[in-house]
């Protein structure tokens, strides 16, 4: 799973007034970098409204949001630590809000694969420990560092 994260796609400091400001600055850079197809930004603004991917943390909440794999080139996953927490409706309960402070974008273009790193991201979001590290780093090296480290 370490291969799915590149040091060019971790931001640490975003300031979004909106979790959707949040997801173009990300999604963008998946763009420009050839991860994702053009469009890939517009699915995953619909597929959020549909599907709401914030879950509750230990203490630090995280969103995992993405697109249909029709929009993905390359497996990836880009991740976003935002300094000020940004809205996004619960997973599994669209009337609840929670407020975000690390996402975690994936870009997949197979099924297994998807449920692979869903299963491998939830033992870091049940880790307050971890999340509290991964919000507190500003490096983008040394985060990468942190989640080559954590996540097998």
């Amino acid at each position: 799973m370490s291969t799915l994260f590149h040091e060019s796609l971790i931001f640490t400091d975003l300031y979004p007034d909106h979790a959707n400001d949040a997801l173009r600055v990300m999604s963008n850079a998946l763009t420009q970098q050839g991860y994702v197809k053009e469009g890939y930004y517009q699915a995953l603004v619909e597929r959020e409204e549909n599907f709401a991917t914030g879950l509750p943390g230990e203490g630090i909440n995280v969103a995992i949001p993405h697109a249909d794999p029709e929009f993905v080139n390359e497996n990836v996953i880009a991740i976003g630590v935002c300094h000020k927490p940004v809205n996004f409706r619960m997973m599994g309960n669209h009337d609840e809000n929670l407020d975000v402070e690390i996402i975690f974008m994936l870009a997949l273009k197979d099924g297994y694969a998807h449920v692979n790193v869903l299963s491998q991201l939830m033992g870091v979001i049940q880790n307050n420990e971890l999340l509290e590290q991964l919000k507190s780093i500003r490096s983008q090296s040394e985060l990468l560092k942190v989640l080559n480290e954590n996540i097998h």
